[in-house]
């Protein structure tokens, strides 16, 4: 399941990280955990997991307890697999603090890339919920997915407009609702949906123009159908849109 991108989740960190320096009298092992946590979110970030794992276990052991850098290594071996190991992190970091929005956001993913849909969606729920978090149309949309992978249109539809109610320009929940609309043959929701898209993106995107073709295709407009396959087959030759026509 998708996610916010990690230079956001970094953002998002910082005031986390920046709560734990302010005694000076004790900064040694604070400043030691901020130090690796950040590394090694960018190691991970990177790919190079064997030098985030050095970073992140020099973090723990400086900060076992801290929120910040538990929710780091649960993402860490989430992407090494160890998916117990990963779960037990993020329960630490929600236990050091329960009001975290990004670590109910990763767990809920993680939960439902688990196949533990109801579970995800309540921590979806929980980090929406928090008036503090900048970004709830992430959470809010990651629960559409899940629901989605659950085999729930009607719940995820919801979830997706709840998104954009916080964020009417919010691509993904747009995207999400026009191929929606579309596989349940509302084609005039899924252009409106997508024309909303297409003014909010800043660039063709080989998906967009490939539902603009079988939407149009399928209300007989024709020539804008043929219109968009002409770009998304110049532009995006190799892709499976592209090649998915006929």
């Amino acid at each position: 399941m998708k996610r916010a991108p990690l230079v956001i989740l970094l953002l998002l960190l910082a005031p986390m990280l920046a709560s734990c320096v302010g005694n000076r009298a004790k900064v040694d092992k604070p400043r030691v955990a901020e130090l690796n946590t950040r590394l090694g979110l960018e190691y991970l970030g990177q790919g190079r997991l064997d030098l985030a794992r050095i970073k992140l276990a020099r973090a723990l052991e400086a900060e076992p307890r801290s929120a910040s850098v538990n929710w780091a290594n649960a993402l860490l071996y989430e992407k090494l697999g160890e998916t117990e190991k990963a779960e037990s992190f993020f329960r630490k970091a929600l236990r050091a603090d329960p009001d975290s929005s990004e670590a109910h956001n990763n767990f809920g993913a993680f939960l439902c890339e688990q196949e533990r849909f109801k579970e995800g969606v309540k921590h979806f729920e929980k980090a929406a919920a928090n008036p503090l978090y900048p970004t709830p149309e992430y959470a809010l949309a990651n629960a559409g997915l899940c629901l989605l992978d659950a085999g729930d249109e009607a719940r995820a539809e919801a979830f997706f407009r709840k998104a954009l109610e916080r964020n009417p320009n919010y691509a993904r929940a747009l995207y999400q609702m026009a191929l929606l609309t579309y596989n349940q043959k509302r084609y005039l929701s899924s252009r409106a949906y997508r024309e909303r898209l297409e003014a909010v993106l800043k660039k063709k995107d080989p998906r967009v123009l490939w539902l603009c073709v079988v939407t149009e295709r399928a209300m007989s407009n024709y020539d804008d159908a043929d219109r968009c396959e002409k770009v998304l087959k110049t532009t995006f030759p190799d892709t499976k849109e592209a090649s998915s026509l006929y």
